[in-house]
Parts: C-alpha cells; structure tokens; sequence
C-alpha cells in the first residue's frame, strides 16, 4: 500500500481526484490532495508544495494536475516539469504532470447514473437531463454541470463531487471522454 500526493487547482478537485485515483489503482491506500486555488496559483506553489510532500507529508508518488485551458495538454505538462526542473528540487519520489483536456466537470457529466444515486442518497427525486453533445467539446462544462446538480436538488460543493466520482461508472466515463485514458495511464505510470 502506498501513499499518492496529489495538487489540485480547488477543493472540488481535490474531491473527485482523490475518489477517483483508489479506483484505478486499489494498491493505493491513502491519497494526500492539496487544492491550490487555481491555475495561477497552482503554478506558483506546486514545488513547496512537493517539498511538503517530502518532508512532512512522507508520500510515495506525486501527480500535479491541473486543467489545459483548452490549449494541448502536452505543452502545458511540458510546461510543469520544466518549472520543476528549474527550481532546482528533485523530489526523491516519482513526480508526473497530468493536464486535463477539459474540466474535470466534464468527466462527472458522463455518467448521469452516479448524479441520479447521489442525489436519491440525499432524498431528492435525482431527474436529470442527459447531454447530448460531446463532453470533451463543451467550452464551459462546469457551468453544464452546475445546471445538471441543480436539476438534481444538489449543492455545487467538493462533497457532492466526490460522491459522485465515487459512484461515477469508469468505463463510462472513459466512453464518453477519451481523454480520461490519458489520466488512467499516469496513475498507473506513477
């Protein structure tokens, strides 16, 4: 069993990662999730934030994710590792870089199954209207989401977001956002 060490952009983040992250690979045992409060400050604080990791938090792996901004994934991950290259730190676990290709909204739209059951756990009748777009082109897909929980009679906050992605079916997910491979390969690339 091990521990990963995830840094996030925002709570809600921090929530479904760190649902999602055990579900890929059972092996890990605890996942230790920093949320930063958005890109900019992601990109500012990741590095003491890996030293942290280091020295107190004692984690085994670190994955930095952090959205694409619509631009290509692999230039803004490029753009990461080159920072942490930079500083000078070399963390004495392995570290890899994910950006998503859309919000992680995107993934928790995919399977509106797990909005229904997470929303008839907490007494609401869960009706919800499914997309029919696909996910991975929708340019505003937490706005889309936000619609769809308020359809649901459910708060827009990082608990809901994790019990979603708890319940949210993988393959899913997968089917409807390809790019969800990507991210399933770092985990078990870490």
């Amino acid at each position: 069993m091990s521990r990963f060490g995830i840094i996030v952009e925002g709570p809600c983040d921090a929530s479904v990662y760190s649902a999602m992250i055990p579900r890929i690979r059972p092996e890990i045992a605890d996942v230790v999730a920093r949320a930063c409060g958005g890109v900019p400050a992601l990109t500012n604080r990741f590095v003491g934030l890996l030293k942290h990791f280091q020295y107190m938090d004692r984690i085994d792996k670190a994955l930095v994710i952090r959205d694409s901004d619509r631009r290509d994934p692999q230039v803004v991950e490029k753009g990461l590792r080159d920072r942490l290259d930079e500083s000078g730190f070399r963390p004495t676990f392995p570290v890899h870089f994910y950006a998503t290709k859309s919000m992680v909204e995107t993934w928790l739209l995919a399977d509106i199954n797990a909005i229904v059951k997470t929303a008839r756990g907490r007494g609401h009748s869960g009706s919800v209207k499914p997309m029919n777009r696909t996910l991975e082109e929708i340019i505003d897909p937490k706005a889309a989401f936000h619609a769809m929980l308020s359809q649901a009679g459910l708060p827009a906050d990082p608990k809901v977001y994790g019990e979603i992605a708890t319940e949210a079916d993988i393959d899913i997910i997968e089917g409807c956002c390809p790019y969800f491979l990507k991210f399933r390969e770092h985990i078990h690339a870490c």
